[in-house]
Protein backbone atom coordinates (compact mmCIF):
# COMPACT_ATOMS: atom_id res chain seq x y z
CA UNK A 1 0.00 0.00 0.00
CA UNK A 2 2.93 2.62 0.88
CA UNK A 3 4.74 1.66 -3.21
CA UNK A 4 0.91 2.42 -4.05
CA UNK A 5 0.66 5.51 -2.63
CA UNK A 6 3.83 6.73 -3.22
CA UNK A 7 3.45 5.83 -7.29
CA UNK A 8 0.31 7.77 -7.11
CA UNK A 9 1.60 10.93 -5.21
CA UNK A 10 4.55 11.32 -7.20
CA UNK A 11 2.57 10.67 -10.66
CA UNK A 12 4.21 7.53 -11.51
CA UNK A 13 0.98 5.66 -11.52
CA UNK A 14 -1.96 6.98 -13.58
CA UNK A 15 -5.52 5.83 -12.17
CA UNK A 16 -7.61 8.07 -14.72
CA UNK A 17 -8.42 4.87 -16.85
CA UNK A 18 -9.80 3.24 -13.60
CA UNK A 19 -12.00 6.27 -12.21
CA UNK A 20 -15.44 6.17 -13.90
CA UNK A 21 -16.85 8.59 -11.95
CA UNK A 22 -15.89 11.67 -9.52
CA UNK A 23 -18.05 13.19 -6.73
CA UNK A 24 -16.94 16.00 -5.36
CA UNK A 25 -17.86 16.76 -1.12
CA UNK A 26 -19.52 14.91 1.40
CA UNK A 27 -22.71 15.80 0.01
CA UNK A 28 -21.80 13.53 -2.43
CA UNK A 29 -21.14 10.36 -1.12
CA UNK A 30 -24.86 9.26 -0.52
CA UNK A 31 -24.82 9.45 -4.38
CA UNK A 32 -21.32 7.49 -5.00
CA UNK A 33 -22.53 4.65 -2.25
CA UNK A 34 -25.76 4.26 -4.66
CA UNK A 35 -23.77 3.98 -7.54
CA UNK A 36 -21.65 1.14 -6.06
CA UNK A 37 -24.48 -0.22 -4.87
CA UNK A 38 -26.69 -0.54 -8.02
CA UNK A 39 -23.64 -1.15 -10.33
CA UNK A 40 -24.37 0.00 -13.37
CA UNK A 41 -22.13 -1.66 -16.58
CA UNK A 42 -19.71 1.42 -17.33
CA UNK A 43 -19.09 1.71 -13.38
CA UNK A 44 -15.32 0.59 -12.54
CA UNK A 45 -14.07 2.77 -9.54
CA UNK A 46 -16.39 5.61 -8.21
CA UNK A 47 -14.33 8.71 -6.12
CA UNK A 48 -15.16 10.81 -3.82
CA UNK A 49 -13.07 14.02 -3.14
CA UNK A 50 -13.21 16.21 0.14
CA UNK A 51 -11.54 18.86 -0.19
Amino acid sequence: MEKMASLLVTGKLDTSKLVTHHFEGFDKIEEALMLMKNKPANLIKPVVTIK
